[in-house]
């Protein structure tokens, strides 16, 4: 078996220069519509936990939702860094290019390749002080099925879990396996955030338990 198959030294799918030079009309045709979306919080206490956690933590969105992540973070989470775990798959590549117009920096890794180094690459910037963004049901789904790999990662480097996610007033559903929601231009939409301490998790008992804990926290904050 290969190496390209089993994920050991695995070089990640990249686009092509010329790729995304032809692509990057959709970039800025991107950004202007994100800038144009209405953002609130119908929870100031939500709001105020962000400010009374500035240091470096885990964002936990389910993947139709990351179309306004980046924007988010840039109003919200300025101050700090956001990296999102993308496969190393050709996909994987697309959505880097997607990540990169959201202003979010890629590290790319998955079960089943580049895990180890995608694993050290994200204690590593978490623990510089930067906030990490993981779809706990991607990059294939099922659909709000959670993965025990961001509750790994809380209890390696400590940090807290922040739950995102968003409310829309107007928005087209992909016909995906996600069913990815995007935002009319000018619309308005409601997020919800909730913040899981490091504590929380651990009384929560195994990874799995953990991880069923953040599932039902964000099914408790997502609304379809």
């Amino acid at each position: 078996m290969s190496e390209r198959s089993t994920g050991k030294g695995f070089t990640p799918f990249r686009q092509s220069s010329f790729i995304r030079l032809v692509l990057s009309p959709l970039g800025i045709i991107y950004r202007l519509w994100t800038l144009s979306i209405r953002i609130s919080y119908p929870d100031e206490n939500g709001k105020s936990a962000l400010h009374r956690h500035p240091q470096a933590m885990i964002i936990f969105l389910w993947h139709n939702r990351l179309f306004l992540a980046g924007e988010w973070h840039h109003r919200f989470r300025k101050k700090n860094q956001c990296y999102g775990l993308i496969s190393a798959s050709r996909d994987g590549a697309w959505l880097e290019t997607f990540y990169g117009w959201a202003g979010i920096l890629p590290i790319r890794g998955s079960q089943n390749r580049r895990a180890p180094q995608a694993v050290r690459e994200l204690v590593k910037v978490i623990k510089s002080g930067n906030d990490v963004g993981i779809t706990p049901d991607g990059s294939r789904g099922p659909i709000y099925e959670a993965k025990t790999g961001a509750i790994a990662l809380a209890r390696i480097t400590k940090k807290p879990i922040l739950l995102l996610s968003f409310e829309y007033s107007g928005f087209i559903r992909l016909n995906s396996w996600d069913r990815f929601v995007v935002p009319y231009p000018f619309s308005k939409v409601i997020v919800r955030t909730r913040i899981l301490s490091n504590e929380t998790l651990f009384d929560a008992g195994s990874d799995l338990q953990a991880t069923e804990l953040a599932r039902k926290s964000l099914m408790e904050l997502t609304f379809d």
